[in-house]
């Protein structure tokens, strides 16, 4: 019979084996692919409803993995979308709801660009600011992909008038702001009201 400091060590040794080679397999492994550009829209107006349209091109380790990757997107796509926006919604005191997605994919010069339409409702919230209508369209500060080659854009109403925008946009207008790049820091928040 081992003593009881020994069997002690034993286990110690066990555990931490197993724990290197479980991080060992973690940082082997790595991502499947690599997100090569995103181009998101969101266009808004005077409601609580708002559509974001993004374009991603992602470039896969293997043609594998690549066959997995839109198997399993074809299965949960929709529910993605749904619990996604659930959560941010518990997270930021909220309640956006998915009122439609659509989605589709196609191959173009060794890339997989994916194109997501979806739908929003509780996006954009209206409130009374100095006894004039307001609109906020703001999602919290969720963290968002800042690569090189990635755009966010806004598109308000035609007749929309800005009150505020955070983060300092790249470029902006008066309906259409743009993040670019490393500007894209977190979903933005912007204030604005009809036109008068």
């Amino acid at each position: 019979m081992l003593p009881n400091r020994t069997v002690l060590y034993v286990l110690i040794f066990v555990v931490l084996f197993f724990l290197a080679v479980d991080i060992i397999t973690l940082l082997m492994r790595g991502p499947n692919f690599d997100v090569v550009y995103y181009d998101s829209d969101i266009f808004s107006d005077y409601s609580k409803i708002a559509t974001i349209t993004t374009v991603s091109g992602l470039k896969f380790k293997s043609e594998k993995k690549e066959s997995e990757y839109i198997n399993t997107y074809k299965e949960t796509s929709k529910e993605t979308f749904e619990k996604y926006f659930s959560q941010v919604s518990k997270e930021i005191g909220k309640d956006i709801k998915v009122l439609d997605v659509d989605f589709s994919w196609r191959k173009r010069e060794g890339i997989l660009e994916i194109t997501e339409k979806v739908t929003l409702s509780g996006l954009v919230q209206n409130q009374i600011m100095d006894g004039k209508e307001i609109y906020i369209l703001d999602m919290g500060k969720v963290k968002m992909n800042a690569i090189g080659n990635a755009n966010l854009k806004v598109h308000l109403p035609g007749d929309a008038v800005l009150i505020t925008v955070e983060p300092t946009p790249t470029t902006q207008s008066a309906n259409f702001v743009v993040w670019s790049g490393n500007d894209i820091l977190y979903f933005p928040e912007i204030k604005y009201k009809g036109g008068e």
